[in-house]
């Protein structure tokens, strides 16, 4: 997701990614694609792909994380559970971005000002995990809800599957054509391939 971006995208900043499941028991498979502004409709699952120029770096917002587990989990989570989620993602050392720290003033209003769907809830700080770190924060949670996770990942942009490599889980890898979609198949806890749909 973090290739390839139209020039619409490069403007703004940000890519704005779709997410649908399928549930088979504890089974839960997960497709995801990369959709334009227009496209956007209130009723689905979408997040934001975040760029900082300053660093060449994309984000995720630890407040789109928490409402992506929540449409994939069919709940919502009361606060308690939102602050233990938010303790569990420490350990993969997110950035706190503000208004007042030096360096990140002009990336935390690009953030406030992005239209729905909003990355965040209220104009103050907030975490962001590098997006390569998803599929890991993910992991983390869902294995309390889930035995096994597939993610399917069809996108026209290349590589696909490049999200994910940094998660440091044992990997089985085939390296397909650009244009190829990928599916992820993720068995819990710590074996992770790509293979061709």
């Amino acid at each position: 997701m973090c290739v390839a971006w139209e020039s619409s995208e490069n403007r703004v900043g940000r890519r704005l990614v779709r997410f649908t499941k399928v549930q088979d028991g504890r089974k839960l498979i997960v497709s995801c694609e990369a959709i334009s502004q227009d496209d956007y409709r209130e009723s689905d699952s979408v997040i934001s792909c975040i760029y900082r120029e300053e660093t060449h770096t994309y984000y995720v917002t630890s407040v789109d994380i928490i409402y992506l587990l929540e449409r994939l989990t069919n709940d919502e989570f009361p606060v308690e559970e939102k602050n233990r989620i938010r303790r569990n993602l420490e350990g993969l050392r997110p950035t706190t971005v503000s208004k007042h720290k030096q360096g990140f003033e002009t990336f935390f209003q690009r953030i406030m000002e992005f239209p729905d769907p909003k990355p965040r809830n209220i104009e103050k700080d907030l975490k962001v995990f590098e997006w390569s770190l998803l599929g890991q924060a993910l992991d983390k949670i869902l294995s309390k809800y889930v035995s096994q996770l597939i993610i399917i990942c069809a996108s026209k942009y290349h590589p696909c599957h490049s999200d994910f490599l940094a998660i440091s889980f044992s990997m089985c890898i085939h390296l397909l054509p650009p244009t190829q979609p990928f599916l992820f198949l993720w068995n819990l806890p710590k074996t992770f391939h790509i293979f061709e749909t």
